[in-house]
């Protein structure tokens, strides 16, 4: 603590008041948020990534083999995330999808008082060390992550923010495992460790810098070997990430290279305001560690080049690596507000302003998003899906999925009846067998994966054409079953 952080009994007393609003602030977050996912998964809210992951972890808890038929690929091909099995425990203790959403929430409410603590370790007084803490607390795009699905990767910002900490005081059994379990979570990671460990390397941790950077590349590079292996997911995601560009994304990166004016106008208009939108949401106190932020770079060039559109909407998860090293760069500048000049510190003063209004409108935005699409009646709706026998191979629509995806068959309609281009190493031959094997489709009107062009009409002419009638309705959901 600081000499005048100690000056007086009645500073010291404020001194534990930050500490302890941040913690209560994480608390209520992770009440409210909890609350709120729930009961968005309990009106069929969630959908095609919530129930990938609750398969898989189904699967691995009963001994089965972990190869995810909504996807039609192995555990380790679709996404390389080995961390996944750290969730098993979970359901041999009989949670579930709730349970996989309590450790979400609980994981990005702890981001806010490692927050506090590194911005501590920097030297920050404690009113403004709990600046970034509870920022994050209320950044709408955090709460964004945290109703849109369940995704193992929630844990990735307390692990990224821990790791820094970790590195800058020089406790290396805690920063290895924080970063261990990072890399496990997803291939990609690797990429943002990369970056640390040469932001390391710079501020003057060599060895460690070249550690991370070394072990971060080889995880890449296992990652891509293993994905390879198990089907054509990474030409599947090439493709998405080009475009019109080209047929993967060394066609795209050439293409962005001979046409940089056309790059950067795309860039511009796509991703501009977004990125500027997570910067404003640190209140700009990220553009006091400058050297930091770009720990978001990898993350933040690979959505904004994508010709995919989702990674440039905020609506989605694709932004969570940027914002977490945002906030980091933010925890780390904020000890620098104490040397501002006047007009700096007035600017920081509007900056903070408009962060809150932003918490404000953009919280509106981000707690109504999931009412915008499906919400459906829970009780009836579950009462239509209970006439599916638990071991039955079924096909549904996406966000019928969660509520059906504890068995070893089941299939995102159309397929396995129409095969979608994802990246699967199945052949015609082998969806045409599983496609035999179905017996229940769960049809949700207007509810189709985006990888299929096709419009409820063709459902239905799929469905009559092979022989099945409808069994149970509720509202827009049909159950549909076949001798």
């Amino acid at each position: 603590m600081t000499e005048s952080a100690s000056s007086s009994p009645v500073s010291g007393r404020l001194d534990r008041v930050w500490p302890a609003a941040v913690w209560a602030g994480a608390a209520v977050y992770a009440a409210a948020l909890l609350a709120e996912s729930i009961s968005a998964h309990r009106q069929f809210g969630t959908g095609f990534d919530t129930a990938i992951y609750d398969q898989l972890l189904w699967l691995i808890a009963n001994g089965h083999e972990p190869f995810s038929t909504i996807v039609s690929r192995p555990m380790l091909a679709d996404h390389f995330q080995p961390g996944l099995v750290a969730f098993v425990p979970l359901y041999w203790l009989g949670g579930g999808i709730e349970a996989l959403l309590l450790v979400q929430t609980l994981a990005l409410a702890l981001a806010a008082p490692a927050l506090y603590t590194l911005a501590r370790s920097f030297g920050a007084l404690p009113a403004l060390a709990a600046l970034p803490a509870l920022l994050w607390l209320v950044c709408p795009f955090v709460a964004r992550i945290n109703l849109w699905e369940f995704r193992p990767t929630a844990l990735l910002p307390a692990l990224l923010v821990l790791a820094v900490l970790a590195a800058t005081q020089g406790r290396l059994v805690l920063f290895w495992t924080t970063t261990l379990i990072a890399l496990s979570l997803k291939e990609d990671v690797a990429a943002t460790y990369v970056m640390l460990g040469l932001l390391l390397a710079w501020f003057g941790r060599r060895r460690l810098g070249a550690a991370v950077v070394g072990i971060s590349a080889a995880w890449l590079v296992l990652a891509t070997v293993v994905m390879r292996a198990g089907g054509d997911s990474l030409e599947a995601f090439g493709r998405r990430f080009a475009g019109e560009r080209g047929d993967d994304m060394l066609e795209a990166i050439l293409w962005m290279a001979l046409h940089p004016l056309e790059t950067a106008g795309d860039l511009v208009r796509e991703s501009l305001a977004g990125l500027m939108l997570l910067l404003v949401s640190t209140a700009g106190l990220a553009l006091l560690a400058p050297a930091w932020i770009l720990l978001a770079a990898p993350t933040a060039l690979h959505n904004a080049l994508s010709a995919y559109e989702p990674q440039h909407l905020l609506t989605f998860h694709y932004h969570q690596t940027t914002l977490s090293a945002l906030f980091i760069a933010a925890a780390v500048g904020v000890c620098r507000a104490r040397e501002l000049e006047r007009l700096s510190r007035l600017a920081l003063a509007a900056g903070l302003g408009v962060a809150l209004a932003l918490a404000f409108v953009g919280g509106l935005w981000a707690h109504g998003r999931w009412t915008e699409g499906v919400r459906l009646p829970g009780e009836q709706t579950r009462r239509a899906l209970d006439v599916i026998p638990p071991e039955a191979a079924v096909s549904a629509s996406p966000h019928l999925l969660p509520s059906l995806s504890r068995r070893t068959e089941i299939y995102v309609l159309p397929e396995p009846f129409i095969p979608l281009d994802t990246g699967s190493p199945l052949s015609a031959e082998a969806f045409a067998e599983r496609a035999e094997r179905v017996r229940y489709v769960a049809f949700l009107r207007g509810d189709l994966p985006e990888e299929f062009p096709g419009e409820d009409g063709e459902i239905d002419r799929l469905l009559v054409h092979g022989g099945f009638r409808e069994i149970a309705r509720a509202g827009l959901v049909s159950v549909y079953a076949r001798d």
